[in-house]
């Protein structure tokens, strides 16, 4: 069939005329059907549920009626009083039943139900004024169709449908103007309709969105938006002065709405229409009426996508402020209090927010001693000047802390959490370990320099604690007397790799921190492990597994320096060559405080991706901490690893010395952390490599 556009517009607007009050005739009775008084009545609910039936009745007679794909325009032009009884007699039967059962419903229904059923009431007045209306409508559009051909501005004289009609042709010719590109944000739902904008936001407010504001034209809704942000707008497609298509482009122009998300809505059938509010940037095109399971959906879709967008922002904010800060510590012009309101975040950026901030805020200390110094160093011209400054100097806090620290005093703490491990299978069911402490008596005072070596990893699971174990054991063979301190007062459980029960362990180090003992008298010998003609020896000082001395030292906590001092005695004591400290996986200000003050910073890892990035960050902070010695050990390596090849790659991504490369083992895993590897397996691979990396830890 040959009609042109203006014509096809006509039946549009006759389509969309007729199902505005159509919708809110389906709208009203839905609503009045969800009432509980009306589900208790059984004869106001079935003629309730007779309007509903009609009302959809007459959507559906109206858009098949009005069809542009099944209605030739003579039938329009030739025919027109003919056309018009045909459309009012089948419209009105069921109309008039609506009607009908209106009038008695508003007799019977129960006051809080009046309101609404005077609503649905007044929107079949208005389809019945448009319907016996229908022909002076058309001919009035036919004859301005006529006139003017296919550049006609569509207008009509009946007061229920004139402002509809000048601003639908509007709407129409801005389908086909060009679209800015759409973005999308979210917030509060504000519903923009000139056409009972108050029902559709009721049924918002029953799928459970307390928070709708609603409009009546494009200047009520730019208002709204300007006293207060919005989340989401249900925006009509025509609408008087600025039609819904206009609106949405205003908006997509607008810096501050731009993102906001908006779904039309409309009465009208139009895949153009669709198609070109998406392409304006509109979330989505939903039809009247709405499928209340659609309109949920589509709406929590938006405003979920405008929440996550939201965080991308904020978070990228709140990054853009943390690389300012570093930024400004490299400038000293940080101020610590700039970050106060992002370390209250109970989050991962919350914490390193208040690591940065600590780091930061000694890194100023720092500088601003070394100032001082240089200060009064260049001051001193004499040299009874020089050693007054001196003697003033050694007398601070600073340089005394870092003086012990020097000495040996190390801050640890949180160890790798081992699982409760099994007996070693080397003592038989009927053969206790022997437990031997320490007697100073018996061991030999020599002044040693001990070594004291921080096995630490960025995450759990990557075999530090039997690494730490094993290598103890590898020094120990070589004739070196080596302590291993379990500092992970939390989950402790490395002494169980040695045959320790927790019976059998009486003082701990939880034990030195409450005052209760010297930290000697918490040490185990288990040189016992050793060959027999070894002359290293063992020494373990374990942490309680008691839950009520875990809680305890957790909640009153201990003195920061107790632990530091504890780690220069036990050196002294025990006459040790190696200290081994196995830390806690991850970043806190005690494992910052005791990779600082570490001889040897051990890092271990394995060849996965959050291994290597978590690996990078710890290397990054212990130099500015200003650790010297640092060395990677990669644990569990498939077999079909080039080891030279990727030693290479990892020296010079880390540029830290990879000090082994530790194969995967079978016979590891079936030891399940229940015993030693390098007691059972002397000869195995895998303890070679181990013996390996100890030779390179004495050199």
């Amino acid at each position: 069939m040959n009609r042109s556009p203006v014509q096809n517009r006509l039946l549009v607007y006759l389509r969309h005329e007729l199902c505005t009050p159509i919708n809110g005739m389906i709208g009203y009775s839905e609503l009045l059907l969800e009432e509980p008084q009306i589900q208790q009545n059984a004869a106001l609910l079935d003629d309730l549920q007779k309007i509903y039936a009609c009302s959809k009745q007459l959507l559906s007679l109206v858009s098949t009626t009005l069809d542009p794909e099944k209605l030739e325009t003579s039938e329009i032009e030739g025919e027109l009083d003919r056309f018009g009884t045909k459309l009012r007699v089948e419209l009105l039967t069921p109309l008039s039943t609506i009607m009908g059962y209106c009038e008695m419903l508003l007799e019977d229904a129960p006051a809080e139900s009046i309101p609404d059923l005077n609503h649905l009431n007044a929107s079949a007045q208005q389809l019945l004024i448009l319907v016996n209306d229908i022909v002076s409508l058309a001919q009035q559009q036919l004859q301005i169709l006529n006139e003017q051909g296919e550049a006609a501005t569509l207008s009509v004289k009946s007061p229920a449908a004139v402002n509809f009609l000048q601003n639908a042709t509007t709407t129409f010719v801005s389908l086909h103007r060009a679209s800015p590109e759409k973005q999308i944000q979210d917030g509060m739902i504000l519903v923009i309709d000139d056409s009972n904008p108050d029902l559709l936001a009721r049924k918002l407010k029953r799928q459970g969105y307390t928070t709708v504001t609603t409009a009546t034209s494009a200047q009520q809704a730019l208002e709204h938006l300007k006293a207060a942000p919005c989340d989401l707008i249900l925006l009509d497609v025509i609408m008087p002065d600025m039609n819904g298509l206009e609106l949405l482009e205003q908006l997509k122009q607008h810096e501050a709405w731009r993102h906001i998300p908006v779904i039309m809505i409309s009465a009208l059938e139009e895949i153009e229409g669709a198609v070109k509010c998406i392409e304006l940037g509109a979330e989505d095109y939903l039809q009247k009426p709405f499928d209340p399971t659609l309109l949920k959906a589509r709406i929590g879709a938006c405003l979920e996508k405008k929440r996550l967008r939201d965080q991308e922002i904020l978070y990228l904010q709140q990054v853009d402020r943390l690389t300012t800060a570093a930024a400004e510590i490299e400038a000293k012009t940080f101020t610590p209090d700039s970050l106060n309101d992002l370390n209250q975040q109970q989050d991962e950026f919350g914490q390193l927010v208040r690591v940065f901030q600590k780091m930061a805020q000694e890194v100023q200390s720092r500088e601003r001693t070394l100032v001082q110094q240089v200060n009064f160093l260049q001051a001193a011209v004499h040299k009874d000047q020089r050693v007054q400054i001196a003697d003033e100097l050694a007398a601070t806090n600073h340089f005394r802390q870092n003086q012990k620290r020097g000495k040996g005093g190390r801050d640890v703490e949180n160890l790798y959490r081992g699982s409760l491990y099994p007996s070693l299978s080397r003592f038989s069911a009927n053969e206790e370990p022997t437990i031997q402490k320490v007697n100073l008596s018996t061991i030999a005072k020599r002044n040693r320099d001990t070594k004291k070596i921080m096995i630490h990893a960025f995450r759990g699971g990557t075999g530090k604690s039997n690494l730490t174990s094993n290598l103890a054991i590898s020094l120990a063979k070589q004739g070196y007397r080596v302590g291993i301190i379990d500092t992970d007062l939390q989950s402790p459980g490395i002494h169980l790799l040695f045959g320790l029960e927790d019976e059998t362990v009486t003082l701990t180090l939880n034990d030195y921190l409450s005052g209760r003992c010297a930290l000697h008298e918490a040490a185990y010998d288990l040189s016992r492990v050793l060959p027999e003609q070894s002359e290293g020896a063992v020494y373990l000082i374990p942490a309680s597994v008691k839950a009520g001395e875990m809680t305890r030292i957790l909640r009153e906590g201990y003195h920061d320096e107790k632990l530091l001092d504890g780690f220069s005695e036990i050196s002294r004591d025990l006459s040790l060559d190696f200290l081994l400290i196995d830390s806690h996986p991850g970043i806190a200000p005690e494992t910052l405080q005791a990779i600082a003050a570490s001889s040897l910073l051990l890092l271990v890892l394995r060849p996965d991706y959050q291994d290597y990035q978590g690996t990078a960050v710890i290397v990054e902070l212990a130099r500015m901490l200003s650790v010297e010695n640092i060395a990677l050990i990669v644990n569990r390596a498939l077999p079909n690893f080039d080891v030279e090849t990727y030693r290479q790659q990892l020296e010079t991504s880390y540029d830290v010395p990879v000090v082994g490369i530790l194969p995967f083992s079978e016979e590891m895993m079936h030891l399940s952390s229940s015993e030693i590897f390098l007691v059972c397996y002397p000869d195995h691979p895998l303890t070679k490599v181990i013996d390996q990396i100890s030779q390179q830890l004495i050199g």
